[in-house]
């Protein structure tokens, strides 16, 4: 099954990106208890580049914090496709960061839907701001 792997060249490892991503002007959006924040790149190898986050301050335990990036790490690994395609397509380069806010504790089976549709909130907010794009983040 090629294509729902996660390679390393996919994850965020720069410093300067991470910062960028939790800037006050960067584009983000809280859909299905999903919260979604990209930056337009130029330095990646891949088309999207993911960061995953679990807060310490509503998760205090470390176990609880890597069980929550496990599964966000499984509903993007097996989501992601509809979106690098769009990338793909328009040529476009990003890096993202994916954060759970629900309230409910995070479920593979209950919040696949919620995350293929911020997955599309996604698609159709880079749909608007691609006629209308910033610099890239360096």
């Amino acid at each position: 099954m090629p294509g729902f792997s996660l390679h390393k060249s996919e994850k965020v490892r720069s410093q300067k990106l991470i910062e960028s991503l939790f800037g006050k002007k960067t584009p983000a959006f809280v859909h299905a208890g999903f919260r979604i924040a990209w930056v337009q790149t130029d330095t990646t190898q891949a088309p999207c580049s993911v960061l995953f986050v679990s807060p310490k301050k509503k998760l205090k335990l470390a176990h609880d914090r890597n069980k929550r990036k496990r599964l966000l790490r499984e509903l993007y690994r097996l989501n992601k496709q509809d979106l690098l395609n769009y990338l793909k397509a328009s040529n476009l380069h990003i890096a993202i960061s994916l954060n759970y806010v629900g309230i409910e504790p995070l479920s593979f089976h209950l919040h696949q839907v919620g995350f293929q549709k911020a997955l599309n909130k996604l698609i159709l907010e880079l749909q608007n701001n691609h006629s209308v794009s910033a610099p890239p983040a360096h």
